[in-house]
Parts: C-alpha cells; structure tokens; sequence
C-alpha cells in the first residue's frame, strides 16, 4: 500500500526541475534584491525626511572663513568679529 508521500512524488509532474519549473533559486535571489531595494529606499527616504537643510558642514567652514577674511581686512573689529563667531559655534 503506498504512503500519501509516494503518491505525491509519483503524482507530480517527472518532466519539470522542481516546483516551480527551475525558477525556486532565481526567485529567491530576486526575492532577496527586491527586499534589499526596498530596505534601501525607507532607509533614503527616512534620510531625506529628518535632514535639516543647512546643515552641510561645508557651509559652516564657508562662513568662518569669510569671518576671518573679513577680520583680517579690518572690516570688521574685534568685538564684532568674537560676537559673530560665537554665533557661527553654536
């Protein structure tokens, strides 16, 4: 008497690779990419949603070397020059 299991081997198709006709391991690797692709866009998404703008640390360097620039050509005196920097630090 056959096993339920010798029923479902013989009963399945003998001429196709496997269940789903050679494509399990090709879709479990797009499976994988498209999560990563899609891990990767909420990661940019929440990125771009919290950044400030403004915040680039190139501009800060800009600003303090336009205040030295100007202290040094006398544009501005010392007072000032100590004022404006402090509020460029904080």
């Amino acid at each position: 008497m056959p096993t339920l299991m010798d029923v479902l081997v013989l009963s399945a198709d003998a001429g196709s690779w496997s269940h789903m006709g050679g494509w399990g391991w090709g879709m479990a690797i797009f499976g994988l990419l498209f999560m990563m692709l899609m891990v990767s866009l909420v990661v940019w998404l929440i990125w771009l949603a919290t950044r400030r703008p403004g915040s680039s640390h190139a501009g800060r360097r800009g600003a303090a070397d336009l205040l030295d620039e100007r202290y040094a050509r006398g544009e501005i005196d010392s007072d000032e020059y100590l004022e404006r920097k402090s509020n460029l630090d904080k």
